[in-house]
């Protein structure tokens, strides 16, 4: 089927078949998956692929290029619709000539995809008829192809020419004017042309104080000038626009570690994570910050979160492991710890067991920590019960050995001497 409409920067009629364009629906409930599949063959659509969950579908994007991506928001599972846009464009698996389109019941959508870094190129709101629907890709089609030198010299990191490029687009096309000032403001970062970037950000908050990306790019201009304490006025400034605008915290934590300030890092993290708390990269963050200010009661929540999100994944490391028995013995040592430590103990324990149980150092390591916490917690027998079994499994070559000097010291402790 071809679909004729107006697609190009000349304002030309241009024929499309749509029918060879391929399509992918990510939807977790099947009764919207066909509906969407049904909508779409309505429109002359005809090479359409669904996933159910985010996982897989971030699967078949970096496998496959699709044309067209029609995301629901609230995905069932670990990842949502704006996670897998943002992992799929961060991880460079998605084209810019791709159509990503997210799909939400929240009609409070629209004052946060105006602040997220990663936008989708247009979202709709359940329900939506199919013309509906095309008009929205008619418009998204022409913007893209308006814009499609702008990407492409974007791909190719030739800024100055996409800087060219968006300054006649916007000379041509008035309405485009705020998306081009971003593209120049890009194009200067990227240019590593700060000051020059500054004062262009300065111009365009001049015509307009709300738009928080420019005090965004302000904020970038004075980390690189090296003026973290400018930066910080920027970036409040933008969060105070737009309180979604998640690039803005990640920024703002870096300018107050560098001013020295972890305790205004560490509360920036915990607003950003109030957002996002799916977020993994910041709920780490989190973590190593509240490591820093020896608060292991906050440390603790983030590496026990980080457990909880990566659990049965490709990123659930040992590490997370070392990182949450950290926290709890610390906290275990301290004079008043809560009463589940021990327990959440055990089972972090456990579970870093089960995933070094064919590395002798992250055996040694868990029993290690499990003979001082038996100790600890004046379990002397407990304590012998566990050496010993550490010592067979060591003398297996299952663990790695400790030195004599260790060995001696410990077996003083347990009385064993």
């Amino acid at each position: 089927m071809t679909d004729t409409f107006t697609t190009n920067a000349n304002n030309e009629t241009v024929a499309e078949d749509i029918s060879k364009k391929s399509v992918l629906i990510i939807e977790d409930m099947n009764e919207m998956r066909l509906m969407l599949r049904s909508m779409m063959l309505s429109l002359g659509y005809t090479n359409i692929e669904v996933e159910a969950s985010g996982q897989s579908a971030l699967k078949r994007i970096a496998a496959k290029r699709f044309d067209l991506i029609l995301s629901d928001y609230n995905l069932g599972g670990r990842i949502n619709g704006q996670q897998v846009l943002e992992t799929a464009r961060k991880n460079n698996i998605l084209a810019p000539s791709t159509i990503f389109i997210m799909i939400t019941a929240d009609t409070g959508y629209d004052s946060v995809v105006s602040a997220i870094e990663h936008r989708p190129d247009s979202y709709m709101v359940k329900p939506f008829t199919p013309s509906t629907l095309h008009r929205r890709l008619r418009r998204i089609k022409l913007q893209k192809s308006i814009f499609s030198e702008v990407d492409e010299y974007r791909e190719k990191m030739d800024f100055a020419m996409m800087e060219s490029k968006a300054k006649a687009i916007m000379a041509k096309h008035p309405q485009y004017s705020s998306l081009c000032l971003k593209v120049i403001g890009e194009s200067l970062l990227s240019r590593q042309e700060y000051k020059t970037a500054k004062i262009h950000y300065m111009r365009v908050i001049k015509h307009n104080k709300e738009l928080s990306w420019a005090h965004f790019g302000v904020a970038q201009c004075d980390l690189s000038l090296k003026q973290p304490l400018s930066a910080v006025a920027s970036l409040e400034k933008a969060i105070s626009i737009s309180r979604h605008f998640l690039p803005a915290y990640d920024d703002l934590a870096s300018a107050y570690e560098k001013l020295g300030d972890h305790k205004a890092a560490q509360k920036t993290m915990i607003a950003s994570l109030e957002i996002t708390p799916r977020s993994l990269a910041r709920t780490k963050r989190l973590g190593k910050i509240s490591v820093r200010l020896k608060d292991w009661k906050i440390a603790e929540q983030a590496y026990s979160r980080v457990i909880r999100l990566t659990k049965d994944t490709q990123h659930e490391k040992i590490e997370h492991y070392y990182d949450h028995l950290k926290c709890l013995i610390a906290i275990q040592e301290g004079e008043d710890h809560p009463p589940q430590t021990a327990e959440k103990l055990r089972r972090s324990l456990t579970r870093l067991r089960m995933l070094g149980k064919d590395d002798p150092i992250v055996v040694s390591n868990s029993f290690r920590v499990e003979v001082q916490q038996h100790l600890h917690r004046e379990r002397r027998d407990d304590a012998i019960k566990s050496w010993k079994q550490w010592k067979q499994l060591i003398l297996a070559g299952k663990a790695s050995s400790i030195s004599r000097e260790q060995e001696l010291t410990l077996k003083k402790r347990l009385g064993l001497s």
